[in-house]
Formats: structure tokens, C-alpha cells, sequence
């Protein structure tokens, strides 16, 4: 098979199988952000040195397009800010990868410059990130 290069089509659901909330049509981008954190090394007064631990986090950032509405998505952020639910990332359908875990819901900004439509950010902390084997439904 072809390597898939190009993100989307895809999709981006958050919450329960039964109750997931669907992200791919208001997400214009979106990415999952690895970050290490490496402690500096310890050295002994005999001479020896142990290298410092070293901590990876992870975080599900991206981009959506504004909606005024109660069904928006920033309405949906700010009533489960705090809840940490599951997450399926596709990040191509035509591709053979998903990406799953948990994220801690955060509320997201309303707004921006005004006769314009604004897209705004979001950054949700991400837990048991994984890879998995994708297959077209």
C-alpha cells in the first residue's frame, strides 16, 4: 500500500462510543503533541553519574471554526470542561492508523474579530495514547 501523507479526510470523535462527540466537521487542524521532559543527569561524589528520568505527555491541540450556536462545539467544551473522556483520532480514512486515549476536556475561547469567521484553538491534555491498525467501516 501507498504511504497516506495528507491529513483528512478523517475523523475526530471525543466521549463514549454510545455518546461521542463528533469534531471532524468544525476542526480545520488538529494534531497530537508529544513532549519530553528529561531530568539532568545525577553525578556521585565516587565518580559515576546516572542519567536523569525522562517523562512524555501528550496533548490534542487543534483549530475549529466558531459556532454561536448551543450545539457548538465551545458550548460542548465548556459543559464537560475538567471530565476526561475517550478519544478516536482517524487521521486519514484512506490510511490504516487510529490514534486513541483519553483527554481532560478544557473549555474553549468565544470570539475573535468581529464580521469574521473565527476559528479559535483548543488544547486538551491527552493520557494512554496509542496506536492501532485502522480499517475502513
Amino acid at each position: 500500500m501507498a504511504a497516506v501523507r495528507t491529513l483528512g479526510p478523517g475523523s475526530l470523535k471525543i466521549g463514549s462510543t454510545s455518546s461521542a462527540r463528533d469534531f471532524s466537521a468544525d476542526v480545520i487542524n488538529t494534531a497530537l503533541e508529544p513532549s519530553t521532559d528529561t531530568e539532568d543527569n545525577d553525578n556521585f561524589l565516587d565518580g559515576h553519574t546516572e542519567g536523569g528520568s525522562q517523562t512524555e505527555t501528550w496533548a490534542l491541540t487543534g483549530s475549529i471554526k466558531e459556532d454561536f450556536s448551543m450545539d457548538g462545539l465551545q458550548v460542548w467544551c465548556l459543559n464537560h470542561s475538567g471530565e476526561t473522556l475517550p478519544f478516536e483520532w482517524v487521521p486519514n480514512t484512506d490510511g490504516t492508523v487510529k490514534l486513541t486515549g483519553s483527554v481532560v476536556i478544557a473549555s474553549i475561547q468565544f470570539g475573535g474579530d468581529v464580521k469574521t469567521k473565527n476559528s479559535n484553538d483548543f488544547s486538551f491534555v491527552a493520557l494512554d495514547v496509542t496506536a492501532s491498525a485502522y480499517t475502513k467501516p
